[in-house]
């Protein structure tokens, strides 16, 4: 009986330390394997605390399809009071040598900053929209589907010691 009591211990323990981040919000939206250059994803968070600071990423899920080494998004933040603020972002997939950064081995996980230590200082309804920017290279036009993203999120983050 101790044995399964101590292994059951365990287990509890392994679990609570293998669990990601707790998060405030935390959305993800499927693209289906590809992400066309007209889809704007939407998620909408609702601010309850204008005093806690937070973290904000963009949860991007690619698989091996996916063959750039860079992204580039558009992400735009509307305020509560209709303020838009509006950001082309480019982020890192890949190494030189072709190996994905993020987590995973056959759905790459990449945990990409959006905003460090912000504050939300309306109370009211936030929506972050991104969509994807890419092109090859040398081309003017944006790709029309972005083979290989699979899902796209928002997640945020309270920051607990500042």
């Amino acid at each position: 009986m101790p044995t399964k009591v101590f292994l059951l211990f365990g287990f509890i323990i392994c679990l609570a330390s293998c669990q990601d981040q707790d998060y405030v919000f935390s959305k993800y939206e499927s693209t289906g394997g590809k992400w066309h250059k007209n889809d704007t994803l939407n998620f909408n968070f609702s601010a309850k605390d204008t005093t806690q600071t937070y973290n904000v990423f963009i949860s991007l899920r690619n698989n091996l399809e996916y063959e750039f080494k860079n992204i580039y998004l558009i992400s735009s933040i509307t305020f509560p009071n209709g303020k838009v603020v509006i950001d082309t972002l480019e982020y890192p997939m890949a190494n030189n040598d072709g190996t994905f950064i993020g987590k995973g081995s056959s759905i790459i996980e990449n945990k990409l900053w959006l905003k460090e230590k912000v504050k939300f200082n309306e109370k009211g309804q936030y929506i972050f929209k991104l969509r994807q920017a890419m092109r090859k290279m040398n081309e003017v036009e944006a790709l029309e589907q972005l083979k290989g993203v699979v899902d796209v999120g928002i997640q945020i983050e309270e920051i607990q010691n500042l």
